[in-house]
């Protein structure tokens, strides 16, 4: 038996109690259920009129004409009918997902089953239901409702944080798992997790760790100081959450301390052991916890919708964007000698190399394999390709690798042939999947970052893709590409 072990038995006497236990509670506060309900309500009651008014000008008929109190109780029925839906599907749940998007994904279902029901229902009537209108205020209710609730919620929940308990936690760990434990306790105040610190090894490179988010915002330090009783209850921790993969004996130090400590000791399952291409899931069995991964790929039925949505999207926005790339195209030909498109070979799904399409944004001399610019500023960049750059405009001739099939709407970014040959069995999961123009990690705050160094948002995406997410990933695409990401 090693000297800290002897030592910490010895302590065990002076300080031994009993240990607390969880506190947090199981149910979500039934007051921010109800006003988050309530807010979502009044969104999607906005949204729904607005779009019903708007589709009753363009069709509006000597035959037939919506009044506002027509228009006033639909929009009521409507709306108070997702809303049903949508907490029956878990639509407010304890734990927020990864950049929200499970949320966004829920509320884009709980929409079509709700305007199916409505149309079967007036079928069954025979309501005489204004086509237009209906549309329009399906469309513009669904928009306000996954757009609006997203931030809505977070200032709720933000408000409700501090009246909920909360029990002060100190990860320890520093890998992708850490962080990830990280931003579910600080994006779901439900929990009552607070997160204090990160506890790294004395050779750790970093000074903080940032959440998973669409911003760098919020970060805890990174301490340095091996784990002791002292440590804990100077800093007031009631909760040690062990994030990293680490040997037993070092677990077993682990427990000691925090039972001297009188702490709570949580044990999060490390993500590279759980993480492959499928769905993977943990369930509880009369206490044990058991990982249970789906044996299954895809459906049919999703490949070829995603494919026939790349097909019908790209070549849509292809054709309303085309007045934009002959500005763009006259722009880079006045500015710079050289070609209108930057091709490069990129590495696509199952390892098959394809030719990418940009608007070139570099000088014509620039290395065509070398590192991407980090910094805007780059000699290497153009004047209009900083304009390029920053607003993802250089992005989109690569509408033409998906109406192709080199790429989809929504995955993965493709990589350089040099950077896949150094791919582990891990990050070459990133290959099974189509390549995309958006996804998780271009919407991050990661994105400056090398794709490689950031699995988690494609793996999590390639765990629980469906054409809904994508739908919902290309929405707040379109949002958090507004407010200038």
């Amino acid at each position: 038996m090693s000297h800290n072990a002897v030592s910490l038995r010895s302590q065990r006497a002076e300080y031994a109690g009993e240990i607390r236990p969880n506190q947090a509670s199981n149910s979500f506060p039934f007051s921010l259920t109800l006003t988050c309900v309530g807010v979502d309500f009044l969104l999607l009651l906005a949204g729904t009129m607005a779009g019903g008014a708007l589709g009753h000008v363009l069709q509006r008929t000597a035959s037939f004409s919506l009044t506002p109190e027509q228009l006033f109780i639909g929009s009521v029925v409507y709306s108070a009918l997702v809303l049903s839906l949508l907490v029956g599907e878990n639509g407010y749940p304890r734990v927020i997902s990864l950049l929200c998007l499970k949320e966004t994904e829920i509320a884009l279902r709980v929409s079509i089953k709700a305007i199916v029901v409505c149309l079967v229902f007036s079928i069954l009537a025979r309501y005489p239901v204004p086509r237009m209108a209906t549309l329009a205020a399906w469309v513009v209710g669904t928009l306000y409702l996954t757009v609006g609730r997203s931030w809505v919620q977070e200032t709720i929940a933000k408000r409700f944080a501090p009246s909920l308990p909360k029990r002060r936690t100190l990860i320890y760990g520093t890998k992708g798992t850490a962080r990830r434990f990280f931003t579910g306790a600080l994006h779901s105040p439900m929990l009552g997790i607070d997160p204090v610190a990160f506890a790294g090894n004395p050779h750790e490179l970093l000074d903080e760790i940032f959440s998973n988010d669409y911003f760098q915002r919020d970060s805890r330090p990174v301490l340095r100081e091996q784990l002791s009783v002292d440590m804990l209850r100077r800093m007031g921790i009631e909760e040690v959450a062990v994030c990293d993969a680490v040997p037993e004996s070092e677990l077993n130090q682990i427990r000691e301390v925090t039972q001297l400590a009188n702490c709570s000791l949580s044990l999060v399952n490390n993500q590279e052991v759980l993480t492959n291409r499928m769905p993977t899931w943990v369930w509880e069995m009369d206490g044990l916890f058991v990982a249970t991964t789906s044996m299954s790929e895809p459906s049919r039925f999703y490949s070829v919708t995603k494919r026939l949505f790349d097909i019908v999207s790209s070549a849509m926005l292809i054709a309303l964007s085309l007045p934009v790339w002959a500005i763009l195209a006259i722009a880079i030909k006045l500015e710079s000698k050289g070609p209108i498109f930057f091709r490069q070979t990129r590495i696509g799904q199952n390892g098959q190399p394809f030719e990418i399409l940009k608007f070139r944004s570099m000088k014509v001399d620039a290395p065509k394999y070398a590192r991407s610019p980090d910094e805007h500023n780059d000699p290497r960049i153009t004047r209009v390709g900083r304009f390029l750059r920053q607003t993802s405009f250089d992005e989109v001739p690569q509408l033409i690798n998906v109406l192709k099939g080199d790429m989809s709407m929504v995955g993965p970014r493709p990589e350089m042939p040099f950077i896949t040959a150094e791919y582990g069995p891990l990050e070459a999961t990133r290959l099974t999947v189509p390549q995309g123009i958006t996804g998780l990690w271009q919407l991050s705050a990661d994105r400056r970052y090398a794709i490689h160094q950031s699995l988690e948002y494609d793996l999590y995406y390639i765990q629980n893709r469906t054409l809904l997410m994508d739908i919902a990933i290309l929405l707040h695409t379109l949002v958090y590409a507004a407010k200038g990401i």
